[in-house]
């Protein structure tokens, strides 16, 4: 519990003048639910009970509850006389009306708190999966090509949920309950301070069940959150892969999978609500069998040996304020269950954040405005995380600005993973990868970023309208630059047969759009960001003829004038490129113009006789 005190306390420091607030008033709220207390033995006196003590009052030592009663609670009341009333009625009314009074401003007052404390647990919480959204999009793209996406959801919204029921938890109980068991220890300690000392050491034996079984709450917590993110990760991927369920008729096996998470979870969950309710059964044992012993032992001196009450009302008021007292300790062992139960939670959070981005800017990284000379591989290797073998391996390679590098190979040949160190969504391994002459990693990402567009093989859009997905890449955009981005993305006839156009929404990831029309939306995003780099990954492959040449148009007038990678499966899209680099296993094989490559009749000659149909040489 230290452990997630410490994560969460940097969230409280901002609003520490609120939190300074919430402790403030819920010891106030807290005590003076309490002083009603005082009140109970001039009432009981006046009921006229027998002590059953067996002895005289003024043979008895006079608590500090009865001093206090008698030298200003009672000359106080019979300030106010007896208003035309009976002996005492007065005194009672008198009694009742400030009870009432104080009940009412105590009340206000623990509303405040309850206000106070709660919203606070709720700005903490928001800062936190505000955080953990910011982190995760910062992390590298070594973190989302490993990461499950329901697992992730799971973390952001059920496990943070989790984090707020612990805040919430925190800022009540843990601030509020210790103020009332101390007020109420004080007034059992002023009406019968040895029964009350007697009764103390009922205490250690209540919290020791919490204290000794909390961390296993704790473990089996984190292992049902685990579960609980492996059934969110099946649910969301049973969801995006709907048309591929339904066209294999899978839809029984899918829900058996859920059913078979889903149980894990339930077991795990059974796990931890044992642990919970071992805790709080010996807690409530001790609680109601220990009070009683203990009661029966007072009984047993006050009625055998010597008199542990002056009267009733002393009496009334000590057994008042124990039982409020072992019930307040129960509540608080309850809460810090539940905060044990909610701690797994936390660390899957805390987990996350804790993650390192794999690219960051480098100390005194410089600035960067334009690409003006070109980008350069020297003895560029890089290997992913628990790869056997590098993707890539002594790749030179000098760019000069405005020139179009198309990539060809088989799959897993290494193109994608050029593209990715150009846009530095990996450092290269070993090797130099230079910008204008200067390491790319001495730059300033962000800055780098800015000057670079990319379009990939699948398209995506977000769940808006074309004029904010076209303008993503660059918000203070006006219309008349959008469209004549659509205009350069030949986009003009579909926006003139859209009754709302640019307002159009595109639905999600462009559903209502054609994989063209979302494509070439995604182009008019590139055009309009107006970057110096193009990495464009397939764009044209998963497209009929009639798309593909409507697409190959706008990346044409997308090129243009800039420094562009291009990976293509279709050859005839990049025989107008400057260089063209066949890879094979992370290396270059060959390089050099379509015509130089045709006529060296290798790898490239190969694939191209076997793509438009002519003879292949062995």
């Amino acid at each position: 519990m230290r452990a997630a005190l410490q994560r969460l306390l940097p969230y409280l420091r901002p609003y520490r003048r609120q939190a300074f607030g919430v402790v403030v008033l819920g010891a106030v709220a807290a005590i003076g639910a309490r002083i009603s207390l005082v009140f109970f033995k001039p009432l009981v006196d006046r009921l006229g009970l027998p002590d059953g003590s067996g002895t005289p009052a003024e043979e008895q030592a006079p608590s500090g509850l009865d001093n206090w009663t008698e030298n200003y609670l009672e000359p106080w009341l019979g300030s106010f006389g007896d208003w035309g009333m009976p002996a005492g009625v007065s005194e009672v009314v008198m009694i009742l009306l400030l009870m009432t009074v104080l009940g009412l401003i105590f009340a206000l007052v623990q509303f405040v708190f309850l206000r106070m404390s709660r919203m606070l647990a709720v700005y903490m919480i928001t800062d936190v999966r505000q955080d953990m959204a910011d982190h995760v999009v910062r992390l590298g793209m070594g973190y989302h090509s490993e990461r499950r996406m329901g697992d992730l959801v799971s973390r952001l919204t059920t496990d943070v949920d989790a984090s707020l029921r612990i805040l919430s938890l925190m800022v009540e109980e843990i601030v509020q309950s210790p103020f009332a068991i101390l007020a109420s220890l004080a007034l059992a300690l002023a009406a019968e301070p040895v029964a009350t000392l007697g009764m103390l050491i009922l205490l250690p034996a209540i919290a020791y069940p919490v204290a000794r079984i909390g961390p296993r709450i704790r473990r089996r917590a984190r292992r049902t959150q685990d579960r609980l993110g492996d059934s969110t990760q099946v649910l969301t991927q049973m969801l995006s892969g709907i048309r591929v369920v339904k066209a294999f008729r899978m839809e029984e096996r899918e829900a058996q999978e859920f059913r078979r998470v889903n149980q894990e979870f339930v077991t795990q969950t059974e796990s931890m609500v044992k642990a919970q309710a071992t805790s709080l059964a010996v807690t409530a044992f001790f609680a109601n069998a220990g009070i009683g012993l203990v009661l029966a032992a007072l009984a047993l001196v006050h009625i055998l040996y010597t008199p542990i009450f002056n009267d009733s009302g002393t009496m009334v008021v000590f057994f008042v304020a124990v039982g409020g007292l072992i019930a307040l300790v129960k509540r608080l062992m309850r809460a810090i269950t539940a905060i044990f139960a909610s701690l797994g939670s936390v660390d899957r959070v805390f987990s996350v954040l804790d993650l390192e981005p794999e690219v960051k800017d480098a100390a005194g990284a410089q600035p960067f405005d334009r690409l003006q000379q070109g980008i350069r591989f020297e003895q560029v290797s890089f290997c992913y995380a628990d790869a056997d073998r590098p993707a890539l391996a002594d790749v030179n390679l000098d760019v000069k600005r405005g020139q179009r590098i198309a990539l060809v190979g088989a799959s897993g040949a290494g193109k994608s993973t050029m593209l990715d160190l150009v846009a530095r969504f990996y450092d290269v391994s070993t090797g130099s990868l230079q910008v204008d002459g200067i390491e790319l990693r001495e730059l300033k990402h962000g800055d780098w970023l800015d000057r670079i567009a990319v379009v990939q093989q699948q398209p995506f859009l977000f769940q808006a309208s074309l004029r904010e997905n076209i303008r993503y890449g660059r918000p203070d955009a006006t219309d008349e630059q959008i469209l004549e981005a659509c205009a350069a993305a030949n986009l003009g006839d579909m926006l003139q047969q859209l009754p709302d156009g640019l307002d159009t929404q595109v639905g999600d990831a462009g559903a209502r759009l054609s994989g063209g029309q979302a494509q070439r939306v995604t182009i008019a995003r590139a055009l309009l960001k107006d970057a110096d780099v193009l990495l464009l990954d397939e764009a044209t492959s998963a497209l009929d003829s009639e798309s593909e040449r409507k697409v190959q148009i706008a990346l044409d007038n997308l090129m243009t004038g800039r420094t562009t990678f291009v990976i293509a499966h279709r050859l005839g899209t990049i025989r107008g490129a400057d260089r063209i680099l066949v890879l094979e296993d992370g290396r270059i094989v060959e390089s050099g113009s379509h015509e130089e490559l045709l006529e060296a009749n290798g790898s490239y000659a190969h694939m191209w006789h076997l793509q438009v149909g002519g003879p292949v040489e062995a």
